[in-house]
């Protein structure tokens, strides 16, 4: 495997800002973020868990779209059952249903790592509660042949966003890919380039934040250097798991050896490509022309806006500017 994403697959009730419902779509950050690494690269597989009701028809939909289902574990319980609510592009919330299970039964009933996976030369954490994301950053950063390790979080009001306080867990891991309204919600900069910057530079880890329509802003951990990433201009249909789907497309490029620019590109890529259809499975596969467009579309538009001295300053953001 060249990328293997960790985490949830839900079952979604989508309720978009029209008031239009899509029920029983399948998504979560796993699936999403393996959907975007997949446009890349034909090597990904999934590690998680779900409802036994649901698990051959969800192993099946997973595997026609020529992703890895080895690592997928089937529960008793009913698993993630979630509403999704938006009440725009950008402000969105999940609700977990009456009878979905718990984040923390999904996390006790998770299996160890597939053995077939174990090798992979990358492994992606998309979100889950903060106990079971930072064990398996613990586990999968101790993994022979030190892998690639990146990370997003969850900081919806169901999660415990304490834990994430204390930034420690970045010396273990590659990049971490929060969005914008996780980092207000829990680190609350005033100015965001600084921030990223004095992570990156502390822990040794690239620093990307998804800015949803405005694209996202990223700091390489080797150089210092901050950059600003323009999303692909994508006829929108649905937001869901585009952050997710970013995830995947940047673990893609640093398996392939990518600058850290041009990993965000080819993340702003697979996001534009999820943001045109409703749920994972929809997501287009396009042709190597079409993304190779995309991609040097959104190369063309990257914008320096440090160049890496560590010791130089850099433009003042608070959270919600244009960048």
């Amino acid at each position: 495997m060249d990328v293997v994403t960790v985490g949830w697959l839900t079952i979604d009730d989508i309720v978009l800002a029209d008031h239009v419902c899509h029920p029983g779509v399948l998504g979560g950050g796993a699936l999403y973020s393996a959907v975007g690494a997949r446009l890349w690269t034909p090597r990904v597989g999934i590690q998680a868990v779900i409802g036994r009701a649901h698990s051959d028809t969800v192993r099946d939909g997973i595997r026609a779209r020529g992703i890895d289902t080895d690592g997928i574990a089937a529960i008793e319980a009913n698993g993630l059952l979630l509403w999704l609510l938006h009440e725009s592009e950008a402000a969105k919330q999940q609700v977990p249903k009456l009878a979905s299970s718990t984040p923390d039964e999904i996390d006790r009933e998770c299996p160890a790592l597939n053995a077939s996976y174990k090798s992979a030369r990358a492994f992606h954490v998309a979100p889950q509660s903060p106990a079971g994301s930072l064990d398996n950053v613990r586990q999968l950063t101790q993994l022979a042949g030190k892998p690639i390790v990146t990370l997003d979080l969850l900081s919806d009001e169901f999660i415990d966003r304490v834990q994430y306080q204390d930034l420690s867990f970045l010396n273990a891991i590659t990049a971490f890919l929060p969005s914008e309204a996780e980092v207000a919600r829990i680190w609350h900069p005033a100015d965001l380039p600084s921030w990223l910057r004095a992570q990156a530079m502390a822990h040794r880890c690239h620093m990307g934040v998804k800015l949803g329509e405005r694209g996202a802003v990223v700091c390489d951990a080797m150089t210092n250097a901050l950059y600003r990433i323009p999303a692909y201009p994508a006829r929108v249909i649905d937001t869901t798991g585009a952050g997710d789907g970013f995830c995947g497309g940047f673990i893609a490029g640093l398996v392939a050896g990518k600058s850290v620019t041009e990993c965000a590109a080819m993340a702003t890529v697979s996001a534009s490509y999820v943001v045109e259809a409703c749920g994972a499975l929809a997501t287009a596969l396009p042709d190597d022309k079409d993304r190779e467009e995309r991609l040097q579309a959104v190369m063309s538009r990257v914008e320096v806006l440090h160049f890496g001295s560590p010791n130089g300053g850099s433009p003042r953001l608070a959270l919600g500017e244009e960048l």
